[in-house]
């Protein structure tokens, strides 16, 4: 078995140093590794999706938050039937993947080969005109929360402003407007869900597995500003207790759509079918 452990040079959440750190412990073990940096954006999917194709006893782990666990999990995905095994190596701002199914203990994890094939959520639409798939190993979102990360993303705030534009977005926001059946109706957010967790501090729902071939499907039509802000407060301290496991959800899109996948965000275009399936056990990985 080798590993490799790729990192951001220009992340801000230790990724080199937790890297590094990490070689160091799996070395002591005699398990060969190897670390390498990133270059450019989506330069982790390209490197996933070449280990995929070599179909070796690699485990290739990702130093990073959820975003670039995300670059990994599509890069394994584009290969069928790959013998991957990828994981994360908690080390960005957003960990929900790690703070929901992570080991205690990632180097005893891998020593071990405790490796278990879990679900993932697809999601297939039109972005640019062209057919696009993307798949999640967390969370789906469209919506307010959706919105706010789209906002914190083109404006790349500091600690000292990321609250500030997460309340300003949630203030400035009205519904999104989708077609369903022939009928169009207006919502706040709609969240599917694998883990139990979202942005460490929203709780999806009690019922959540990653290994029964369905997600868990939270949502609250548009009735007003303060019906969204109680249901945020709710998801934040008691949880949405009331969400349904399905397999597979379609819709329309109205006008051009955020969605955010594992806290990156992507927009469909208007006029789009969008399909969102749960993959059952596609996704092999440490746990």
């Amino acid at each position: 078995m080798n590993v490799v452990i790729i990192f951001n040079p220009n992340s801000t959440g230790g990724s080199e140093e937790n890297a590094r750190q990490l070689a160091q412990q799996l070395r002591k073990e005699k398990i060969d590794v190897t670390v390498r940096k990133t270059t450019h954006a989506g330069h982790g999917e390209e490197i996933a999706a070449k280990y995929a194709h070599e179909n070796k006893d690699i485990v290739l782990i990702s130093s990073s938050g959820d975003g670039g666990y995300h670059e990994v999990v599509n890069g394994v995905l584009s290969v069928k039937k790959s013998k991957l095994v990828v994981g994360v190596l908690a080390s960005g701002n957003a960990n929900d993947h790690s703070s929901a199914l992570g080991s205690d203990s990632l180097s005893k994890a891998i020593k071990k080969r405790a490796f278990e094939h879990i679900d993932t959520i697809k999601v297939t639409a039109k972005v640019g005109g062209e057919d696009w798939v993307r798949y999640a190993h967390s969370y789906v979102g469209i919506g307010v929360t959706a919105n706010a990360a789209k906002r914190l993303t083109e404006d790349r705030p500091n600690v000292f402003t990321e609250k500030w534009i997460v309340l300003k977005s949630l203030l400035s926001f009205k519904y999104i407007k989708i077609k369903e059946d022939g009928n169009i109706h207006r919502y706040s957010s709609i969240l599917f869900g694998n883990i139990d967790r979202m942005s460490k501090v929203m709780k999806l729902s009690e019922n959540n597995s990653v290994k029964d071939g369905k997600f868990e499907i939270s949502s609250i039509r548009f009735h007003s500003k303060l019906r969204l802000i109680l249901y945020l407060f709710t998801a934040a301290t008691k949880g949405l207790k009331h969400s349904q496991s399905i397999s597979h959800y379609d819709f329309r899109t109205i006008k051009a759509l955020p969605i955010q996948l594992d806290g990156e965000v992507h927009v469909i275009d208007a006029g789009s079918d969008v399909q969102i399936d749960s993959v059952k056990k596609n996704l092999y990985c440490v746990l």
